[in-house]
């Protein structure tokens, strides 16, 4: 399975456990790992598409569009573990202030 088109068949799998997110909500759980996420969304650099979390073991699936990014993990609850590339798409496993995030980026 193409690991960065993991998260539709995600959805697919998890769909009871998924509850849809806003955008204001998906800031506040990228905010400790970007800290330049007020500039890129101020400059349309960034675009929330959608996002989602699972009730049942409390993840988080972000999808974002984006020109730019840099993820950072600088507390001592964040880490960067995993990222893969396909084709013009990003997929960023990574904690942010202990939460769990899937994040799937589409480049452009």
């Amino acid at each position: 399975m193409n690991d960065v088109n993991h998260n539709k068949d995600y959805c697919i799998i998890d769909r009871l456990h998924m509850k849809p997110i806003n955008e204001t909500v998906a800031w506040k759980l990228l905010k400790p790992v970007c800290r330049e996420l007020d500039d890129l969304i101020e400059r349309e650099e960034i675009q929330f598409l959608s996002g989602h979390h699972n009730e049942n073991n409390n993840t988080y699936v972000l999808n974002l569009k984006s020109k730019h990014l840099h993820f950072a993990s600088r507390g001592l609850r964040d880490s960067i573990g995993d990222v893969a590339y396909d084709e013009g798409a990003l997929r960023i496993g990574l904690r942010s202030a202990g939460v769990p995030l899937n994040v799937f980026v589409q480049l452009g």
